[in-house]
């Protein structure tokens, strides 16, 4: 059987069942941050003040939240219920779980099907060669606001009630700012399109087959939800598609 390639720059480890009860008791019954995410990666822990992030696929439906600090808002809250899931608070509930992941930028909790196992995910300590180093990479979240499309639950409350043209609502835990685009002309006398809205952001890790020296991305962890000007790159030339190669830094 041919060994699979471990992706270069990032630890996981396993968690145990005490652990995953952490994990719901403090997101879900609890409503506050979550500790293992902050304490358990095999890392440095996180910042306290750092925002936490969760999306969870549930048999029934979707949860989503952000908790921008000590306590989690969460679509199945008031504003937002109607279009929410409730949350896996009873032991019984767990069966209905098909995916849970609690989020920030240093590192990523996932908690399978049933809520069975689950595992923590950081960035490993050393240096990767650069074909190999991780790579960030953002991407636009779909849908709109404003009248007719959607709606905040309310002042100071981080989600966001967005529709899309076929109908189909989402509540995402977020400040939502609608996607706009403008070019940007640079220093060389060329031009780069930029855009701005609201993103998921997402770091990639490569691996490297030893027979063949193929590269290809072999784990990823989700890093942040954030709104304006895209946060990772690349840009594009719009008149082209093409990268830039010089005049212009990321």
């Amino acid at each position: 059987m041919t060994e699979v390639p471990a992706p270069v720059g990032v630890a996981v480890r396993r968690l145990d069942a005490a652990e995953v009860d952490a994990v719901f008791e403090d997101v879900f019954v609890r409503g506050v941050r979550c500790r293992l995410l902050d304490t358990g990666p095999p890392g440095p822990p996180g910042d306290p003040a750092a925002p936490q992030w969760l999306l969870a696929e549930l048999g029934d439906g979707r949860l989503t939240g952000a908790c921008p600090r000590e306590r989690w808002y969460r679509s199945d809250g008031p504003g937002t219920a109607d279009l929410s899931a409730r949350p896996p608070v009873a032991p019984a509930d767990r069966a209905r779980v098909l995916e849970v992941l609690v989020f920030a930028a240093h590192a990523q909790v996932r908690i399978g099907e049933g809520a069975r196992s689950g595992w923590i995910s950081a960035d490993a300590p050393g240096e990767a060669p650069p074909w190999l180093r991780p790579r960030d990479r953002s991407f636009l979240l779909q849908g709109w606001t404003g009248p007719g499309h959607g709606r905040s639950p309310g002042e100071g409350v981080p989600l966001t009630v967005t529709a899309e043209p076929s109908g189909a609502r989402a509540v995402l835990p977020v400040v939502w700012a609608d996607f706009s685009a403008r070019v940007r002309r640079t220093r060389g006398g060329g031009a780069v399109a930029e855009g701005a809205g609201s993103w998921l952001t997402v770091r990639e890790y490569w691996a490297q087959d030893p027979g063949t020296g193929t590269v290809g991305v072999a784990f990823h962890r989700l890093t942040g939800i954030a709104t304006g000007p895209k946060p990772t790159g690349p840009v594009f030339d719009p008149g082209t598609g093409d990268e830039p190669t010089g005049g212009t830094t990321w």
